[in-house]
């Protein structure tokens, strides 16, 4: 079990709504999604809390019985599931309202946590930007108590496809690495921009003395000395 800051639990499912929108509830990443999200609602608040209620009120669906199952139904179906994800962002986002709230005006009598016990499941994306043996083995040594496993993003894809094949990848990941101080990378900057784009949790990571470009210099980045260096302080980003 991993203590992290409700907030940035609840940020982090809410960041992956857009994401789903060509989804289905019968999707494995939205499933995931789904019991992460309510396990998270659960420890920060009760399974009396108006937020945990709502959310578990959300059907993403009008029918579930597959005898039924028409053209017409599904895209009932469709336009539910895309109106309750509508929905989700408003819980979410009075969520973390709440708790921010809670955390700042009412410090003497807080009600919520400050850090709650998750268990992360999945996977985070090694960006193809990086592909040196030991370098990898740094980031994959941060993330040996997370319960993530790697992808890989230098890995050679069979029989083309590799966009489409990125994009999955990058989709799956709850947290994606990458080195944007090598400009002649441009795959590495491909996998960035796309992950932006897709809400996922971002960390830059370079050495110190390579030049970042200042229009990246907001976002989550590591500078690091030399490789134990990054580890440690990659691991403290990952259970921040």
């Amino acid at each position: 079990m991993t203590e992290r800051d409700p907030i940035d639990l609840i940020r982090g499912q809410l960041n992956k709504v857009d994401g789903m929108a060509n989804l289905h509830p019968d999707d494995e990443f939205f499933k995931q999604w789904h019991t992460e999200t309510k396990t998270i609602l659960e420890k920060a608040f009760s399974t009396r809390s108006v937020y945990y209620q709502n959310f578990l009120a959300l059907r993403f669906r009008e029918m579930s019985v597959k005898p039924f199952a028409s053209p017409e139904i599904d895209k009932i179906d469709t336009a539910r599931y895309k109106k309750d994800l509508e929905n989700v962002k408003n819980i979410l986002q009075g969520a973390i309202k709440e708790l921010t709230i809670d955390r700042t005006l009412f410090k003497k009598i807080q009600t919520t946590p400050n850090t709650v016990e998750v268990s992360l499941r999945g996977e985070y994306f090694i960006s193809s930007g990086i592909s040196e043996p030991e370098r990898i083995q740094a980031i994959q040594s941060a993330f040996e108590e997370s319960g993530l496993s790697p992808i890989y993003g230098a890995e050679p894809v069979q029989g083309g496809g590799l966009i489409h094949h990125r994009i999955d990848q990058i989709r799956r990941a709850k947290f994606v690495i990458c080195d944007p101080s090598s400009p002649e990378k441009t795959e590495g900057l491909l996998d960035l921009g796309m992950a932006l784009g897709m809400g996922k949790e971002v960390t830059l990571i370079y050495k110190k003395g390579s030049s970042l470009p200042e229009a990246m210099k907001p976002l989550n980045r590591i500078e690091y000395e030399n490789l134990s260096d990054l580890t440690e302080k990659l691991k403290k980003r990952i259970h921040h």
